[in-house]
């Protein structure tokens, strides 16, 4: 059986990537596993690894892309107990997951029910487990607490909102006002930035909350001291990772940002790293990367994606999944990241045949299936 990814051989727009075919499977070693894919990640950090714009990683060509993955055990290697062949897994992996067959170690996997459908459980993954941890691990949030967030209309910005509405968080949501049903229909009030006053509105529902005890900003599009002035006197912001840097620094070229664009990335970065670090009562800022986090503490993801799926698999949070696209149609799909089209999640599907896409299960009344 041949395998089946999507290689770039070269940095660039979308049309450096190349659908690509291997002859044979590969084969687990002592610890490791095999998995036959059936969904993996189509989001904005795999279009800024596709740019060789994604700074903590060193990045070497050829590259399979793929941040993250669902799917079925058929392979074990030696001195694995845990798993069996037909266990269904997922994995954070930043590259490699676009691909019909993988082999991960068997000790960083995550159980998944088998009940759920790949293209709603690969979500939780990246995106989900980013919000819920800015939310509950870094924030602390608790119900009945006022949580802004900007970025409200993005993949993380949306799965923030759906976890507020499951845990009883009165939230705000900042989006452009194009966005405002998908905002709204998760029972989030609505501001649009790029309208007149906004500023004022978010003055005046930080004045009504007494500040937000949580704000969570995927977006990077306000100066730091204006929002810091919303915060409750006991809040936090949380600062997502690296995306939200690069997203209005021209993300539909292939090329670098410029010398302005890179130095307001430095200063606003190193502003927000140097705020984090601060400690005690003063500590008002932290910066979250998922990868470092999971890197220092591993039971949180383990816990927190079984936490994650428990919840999906119970109806109390629904992915906002906008398109599910094949194989043959991911160059489409980055071209709507880098244009902005997104609203919510676009996800990749390898388990029907050839890659074509299909859906099984409940989805969005959104939903779009591409070949």
């Amino acid at each position: 059986m041949p395998v089946r990814r999507l290689e770039v051989q070269a940095f660039g727009g979308p049309e450096v990537i190349q659908l690509v075919e291997d002859a044979a499977l590969p084969q687990p070693g002592p610890g490791e596993v095999r998995i036959r894919v059936e969904a993996s990640s189509l989001v904005f950090t795999d279009t800024l690894i596709r740019r060789n714009l994604y700074p903590v990683l060193k990045l070497t060509l050829p590259l399979t892309l793929g941040y993250d993955f669902v799917g079925r055990i058929d392979g074990v290697g030696a001195n694995v107990t845990r798993w069996r062949i037909g266990d269904r897994v997922a994995d954070l992996t930043q590259i490699g997951g676009n691909a019909t067959h993988l082999v991960r170690p068997a000790a960083q996997l995550v159980p998944v029910p088998q009940g759920l459908d790949a293209t709603r459980a690969e979500p939780m993954i990246l995106t989900y487990l980013t919000a819920y941890q800015a939310l509950f691990r870094e924030a602390m949030a608790k119900p009945g607490e006022p949580v802004l967030i900007y970025g409200a209309s993005g993949a993380v910005g949306l799965a923030a909102l759906d976890l507020c509405r499951a845990f009883g968080l009165p939230a705000v949501g900042v989006a452009s006002a194009r966005r405002k049903r998908a905002v709204t229909a998760m029972g989030a009030t609505f501001v649009a930035y790029d309208e007149a006053d906004a500023a004022g509105k978010l003055d005046r529902l930080a004045r009504d909350a007494n500040g937000f005890k949580t704000i969570i900003d995927a977006a990077m599009g306000e100066a730091l001291a204006s929002v810091l002035a919303r915060l409750a006197p006991d809040g936090r912001l949380v600062a997502l990772g690296f995306s939200a840097l690069f997203r209005n620094a021209n993300t539909a070229s292939a090329a670098p940002p410029g010398l302005l664009a890179r130095s307001r990335i430095a200063f606003e970065f190193l502003r927000i790293k140097w705020l984090s670090s601060r400690s005690g009562t003063s500590r008002r800022v932290s910066f979250y990367d998922i990868s470092e986090r999971r890197a220092a503490r591993p039971d949180w993801f383990q816990d927190d994606l079984c936490t994650l799926f428990t919840l999906l698999e119970h109806g109390r949070i629904s992915p906002h999944v906008q398109r599910v696209f094949g194989l043959n149609a991911a160059v489409e799909a980055h071209r709507l990241i880098d244009a902005g089209q997104v609203e919510g999640r676009l996800v990749l599907d390898l388990a029907s045949p050839l890659g074509a896409g299909a859906v099984d299960g409940p989805q969005d009344e959104s939903v779009q299936v591409a070949a």
